[in-house]
């Protein structure tokens, strides 16, 4: 583990920098009317729309708004928005709950830039994402269908940073900044308080290395095939994802690995229960360890895609009460999968 520029180089991965989901029929229909992804949601920015950026900040918003950048970005709540019923997790007891998912109904975006000295900048995006929780569920544990639908609005907070560096000084604000670094984002709903659970950690084993990430929000993935940067996937290759969650709560969360396979997110969102693995009562709280994988995957006419690989917590009664809110923290790792 080598130090470099006040940040930590943990096998790979740049670590702790200072910088800143009665008649069958008819509930399905139901659900799928209420779970399809909204095209309409508003996604609005505190920047300029048009026009020629005038000063460095401009420019920097500009650019987080590029194509690559903004792909990655929008990335966030894409892997979290449920689509058409079909795609909805199951459960596979006999619970209440039969089928459940997110639906975004808008996310407005701020940016934030902080120039430090000349020469660097930090682009802090923090997203509002508004939306439902909705539980296609049976009142009746033994029942395998459901027989009402039970909603949840819900509010969360998601923030990433971007490092800018200064390449240049000239008029055109736009060639005078690139992109070096990005980090992972971190979600939770609001207000947060309403949250019986923290995520401690999360180990990502990739086919060359192992990296432990504690803090999302301030964790470094440079641009480029370079050391730390972006974890860039082969087809084929898998990633074991271990979670370590710290709760207040007697009932164990639900755990899921949410990935993309292709950048249009209608066909390539997968979700993936993860495993209890172990739970331990510390004499505080509950120590709880889950785990799954995910996989390096495209469409088959593309040949690169920018994802987001993200750990999605919910309380046990986000699920499972229908009365409780809705309750949520997650992570989300960037990755690129090339096919070449």
């Amino acid at each position: 583990m080598g130090k470099s520029g006040g940040a930590y180089h943990f096998k790979g991965v740049l670590m702790k920098h200072n910088d800143p989901m009665k008649n069958k029929a008819s509930i399905l229909l139901i659900c799928g009317m209420a779970l399809l992804v909204s095209s309409c949601a508003k996604d609005s920015a505190v920047s300029p729309s048009s026009g020629t950026p005038s000063t460095d900040k401009e420019a920097i918003i500009r650019s987080v708004e590029s194509d690559s950048l903004g792909e990655m970005s929008s990335a966030d709540e894409t892997v979290i928005d449920d689509g058409s019923p079909e795609s909805l997790d199951k459960e596979a007891t006999a619970i209440r709950p039969i089928r459940w998912g997110r639906r975004i109904v808008a996310v407005s975006r701020h940016i934030n830039v902080d120039i430090i000295g000349d020469s660097i900048a930090i682009a802090t995006i923090t997203r509002t994402i508004t939306g439902n929780f909705i539980i296609a569920a049976a009142y009746q544990d033994t029942s395998r269908w459901a027989d009402t639908i039970i909603t949840k609005p819900f509010s969360e907070q998601v923030v990433r940073k971007i490092r800018f560096r200064r390449i240049a000084r000239t008029s055109s604000y736009l060639r005078n900044w690139i992109p070096v670094a990005i980090t992972l984002v971190e979600g939770a709903t609001q207000p947060d308080n309403a949250n019986l659970f923290e995520i401690r950690s999360i180990e990502y084993s990739f086919p060359w290395s192992t990296d432990t990430v504690t803090d999302p929000a301030n964790t470094w993935l440079r641009f480029g095939r370079v050391m730390s940067g972006i974890p860039v996937l082969h087809i084929g290759d898998s990633v074991q994802v271990t979670l370590h969650v710290s709760s207040a709560d007697p009932d164990t969360e639900l755990a899921v690995l949410r990935y993309m396979t292709n950048p249009v997110p209608v066909f390539g969102v997968r979700r993936v229960r993860m495993k209890l693995t172990g739970s331990l009562w510390n004499g505080t709280a509950y120590d709880r360890t889950y785990s799954a994988t995910f996989y390096g995957a495209l469409g088959i006419f593309t040949n690169v895609g920018r994802f987001n690989a993200t750990v999605d917590v919910l309380s046990h009664g986000s699920l499972f009460d229908d009365a409780r809110p809705f309750s949520n923290r997650f992570w989300g790792l960037p990755y690129i999968v090339v096919r070449y």
